[in-house]
């Protein structure tokens, strides 16, 4: 008769889904471990983090559109842009909002090559931002109209911003964030609780929680 080893890791359904989300737990077992709650957790938080970042860049292209009208630059130029980020920024909304209820199949990972935390982002956009602003205030300063400059300057903050702070921001919160969604959002919380049901360890995600 074959006996089957005893395994070292809990099933998800010794504790609660409340238990399982508890923040001292989490503690115990550093951030580096995995389990099936922070696969959930960091997936929304990269969904969430690209779809952010399509929003604020849609954003800013209409934004800075605006302030360009406003300076008198002919809107020939930009208004196509400002229409396109516009468009990009309400579909990014609504797929943005969709990443609410969403849970990832297990095994769903995603990968990012840029920062995990807001810290991070922000040094990098300050980096990149002072660099290329090395070259750019000369020609700022000695220029007789100065405007484009600044709206060039101006439109690269918003890139920078958007492409690195604020999707490192919402990745470094990703577990957080799922936590205090779960503890709002009664549906969400129905939900992670059937997956802690259904879910079945595997060699790779051995443990469903903690968080």
């Amino acid at each position: 008769m074959r006996v089957e080893p005893v395994s070292e890791y809990p099933p998800a359904t010794s504790r609660t889904l409340a238990e399982w989300l508890d923040a001292d737990l989490a503690a115990l077992h550093g951030t580096e471990s995995r389990s099936r709650l922070r696969e959930i957790a960091d997936a929304r938080a990269m969904r969430r983090a690209m779809w952010a970042s399509f929003l604020a860049l849609g954003s800013s292209s209409v934004i800075l559109g605006l302030v360009l009208l406003a300076v008198g630059v002919p809107p020939s130029a930009h208004v196509p842009l400002m229409i396109v980020g516009g468009v990009i920024a309400v579909a990014s909304g609504l797929f943005f909002g969709r990443v609410r209820g969403w849970l990832p199949r297990p095994g769903t990972s995603y990968t990012t090559r840029g920062a995990g935390a807001l810290g991070g982002g922000l040094i990098a956009a300050a980096s990149i931002f002072g660099a290329i602003n090395v070259f750019l205030i000369p020609g700022i300063v000695s220029s007789v109209d100065p405007v484009p400059l600044l709206a060039l300057d101006a439109g690269l903050a918003l890139v920078l911003v958007s492409v690195f702070v604020i999707p490192a921001a919402i990745i470094g919160r990703g577990r957080h964030t799922l936590r205090r969604e779960a503890a709002r959002n009664q549906r969400l919380a129905a939900a992670l609780d059937h997956d802690r049901v259904t879910w079945g360890p595997g060699v790779a995600v051995p443990m469903f929680g903690p968080l």
